[in-house]
């Protein structure tokens, strides 16, 4: 400091220096109180969760959300490691009425249905979760509760690795573009029963044993599944058309032969499924392609081999507004797909041939979800699945052979309400159509007409 500096100005310069050095912690702590309140709602490091991981989406019906960052209420262990349990119970009434059936004595019933999936999930550590969930099915009518007929079903058996926002997964896993979005409030019975769990299948629904890997960032994910084993392995096998011994689906044939107990095992089936998955809060979007391939016989080396893919697309809007203070949530969305595969001549005599004509298939469904003051509201869904069978006739003298394609045209629709008493607890009400026709078979339509009304937990 220059010598010729007055001292008066020194000191008052030194006064101010050792004045602001005592204020500093005071200032230091003013301002980093705030990073260190929020520093626990933004962790370091924390896993990436796939796109649909809150357990209050409708997705999570069916997807269920991965396991939580931290140990929840009833979760045992530490914060990063633990095991939660997983249950899910409905039951209540459902009423049935035939209207059209091809059997017409068949008489219409009231039926008590329940249902219930159990099981845990957990975390070890930062990046690693898993979920295990077993259900005792909803079956026909009650039939599934007394004297040894219960049915058990095994759902998500799954080990998931993330970090660096890429998710790798192993089990008997759910691909999340596989899953049309669908009216929340048709899950009173956890989307079990034929007008809720059947257009799912029909669009080409992957549950199954097999692995996937998924990408996310900037909320695009980029995804990609694998199966291959026998097709009940995969719940995809569903929306494979035409006729497989006896004129039943694909996925019925192994059924039609038990060994020791066992399904047919002679089937083997692989898909292979990219998508590309949008998220936005405003709206998301998906795109698949499900690419299979069928070996019908794997006792033999001369069939050919089935090929086949389901090319799908869906759309959801998420609008949201007060009427008047009141929040309301409008979410209209809309899926399709188009199946189309090979088919194997059954006819006696052509043995390991295939016809000329594909099968092929078109499922369109739309509808519309109304949330007022959180997920209690009400909403629809109409299905449509138009699918075209061909069949092989021989020839006969101077006739040449011919396929005829028979076409069947199924349609679902629900109009349902719910209202969440508490945060795991709702009432929901639900009316349901289901109607089949059959080109040149009239004897053979169907048409009911079914009412819900049932209590659900999700815990």
């Amino acid at each position: 400091m220059n010598s010729s500096f007055p001292v008066a100005s020194r000191l008052a310069l030194a006064c101010t220096l050792a004045s602001a050095l005592v204020s500093a912690p005071a200032l230091a702590q003013t301002t980093e109180a705030p990073v260190t309140e929020a520093a626990p709602q933004t962790p370091p490091a924390a896993p990436v969760k796939p796109e649909v991981a809150d357990k209050q989406a409708p997705e999570a019906l069916v997807v269920g959300a991965p396991a939580p960052e931290s140990k929840p209420v009833f979760g045992l262990g530490s914060e990063r490691y633990f095991i939660n349990p997983v249950l899910s119970i409905a039951g209540g009434l459902q009423s049935e009425n035939l209207l059209v059936n091809p059997n017409p004595q068949k008489e219409g019933r009231i039926t008590t249905v329940a249902i219930a999936r159990f099981g845990f999930e957990g975390r070890l550590g930062q990046y690693v979760t898993f979920r295990s969930e077993f259900e005792r099915n909803i079956r026909n009518h009650g039939s599934g509760i007394w004297e040894g007929t219960a049915s058990m079903s095994v759902r998500d058996q799954v080990l998931r690795l993330q970090r660096w926002g890429a998710t790798v997964e192993a089990g008997i896993v759910i691909d999340p573009a596989s899953v049309d979005f669908f009216s929340a409030h048709m899950g009173d019975v956890l989307l079990a029963d034929k007008y809720t769990r059947d257009p799912l299948l029909y669009s080409g629904f992957n549950r199954g044993q097999g692995v996937q890997a998924q990408y996310t960032r900037w909320g695009l994910t980029a995804g990609l599944s694998y199966t291959e084993a026998n097709p009940l392995s995969s719940s995809a096998s569903f929306m494979v058309g035409g006729s497989f011994g006896g004129n039943s689906r694909f996925w019925e044939r192994p059924l039609g032969n038990f060994r020791n107990g066992q399904p047919d095992d002679d089937i083997h089936f692989r898909v292979v499924s990219p998508s590309l998955t949008y998220n936005h809060p405003w709206f998301e979007a998906k795109a698949m392609a499900q690419v299979f391939n069928i070996n019908y016989q794997a006792n033999s080396k001369e069939d050919p081999a089935l090929q086949g893919y389901n090319a799908r697309g869906n759309v959801k809007l998420k609008l949201k507004g007060m009427v008047p203070s009141l929040p309301v949530e409008v979410t209209p969305f809309f899926n399709v797909s188009r199946v189309e595969n090979d088919v194997v001549n059954s006819a006696s005599g052509y043995g390991n041939q295939l016809l000329s004509t594909r099968f092929n298939a078109l499922t369109l469904s739309s509808g519309m979800d109304i949330f007022l003051s959180g997920r209690s509201g009400v909403g629809f869904m109409f299905t449509r699945v138009a699918d075209r069978t061909p069949s092989f006739i021989p020839p006969t003298g101077s006739t040449p052979s011919s396929e005829p394609v028979l076409s069947t045209d199924i349609s679902f629709l629900n109009v349902g309400a719910t209202w969440w008493m508490f945060d795991q607890v709702a009432l929901g009400a639900r009316v349901a159509t289901f109607t089949k026709k059959i080109q040149g078979k009239p004897e053979l339509e169907e048409r009911d007409l079914s009412g819900f009304l049932t209590l659900r937990m999700l815990l």
